[in-house]
């Protein structure tokens, strides 16, 4: 094996043993991420299209008192 070579290429190297590692962490973290006992807990999220609203009401404006002229003396 050429070391001078490794000694050069020392971050693609890096790289490749990263990703070696990375094939054999992640396949066995998911696994036993899955092992746990009982089931996984999911929301119970309506995501039908029902649930979205038809038309688009802006509420009317409520008249508001006009000031009422008082006497002046």
């Amino acid at each position: 094996m050429n070391w001078a070579v490794l000694r050069r290429e020392w971050g693609a190297v890096t790289f490749v043993l990263t990703v070696i590692a990375g094939l054999i962490v992640v396949p066995l973290a998911l696994y036993f991420t899955g092992v746990g006992p009982g089931q996984i807990a999911t929301p119970n999220l309506n995501t039908s299209s029902t649930a979205r609203a038809t038309s688009v009401h802006s509420p009317t404006p409520s008249p508001s008192p006009s000031p009422s002229a008082s006497p002046s003396k």
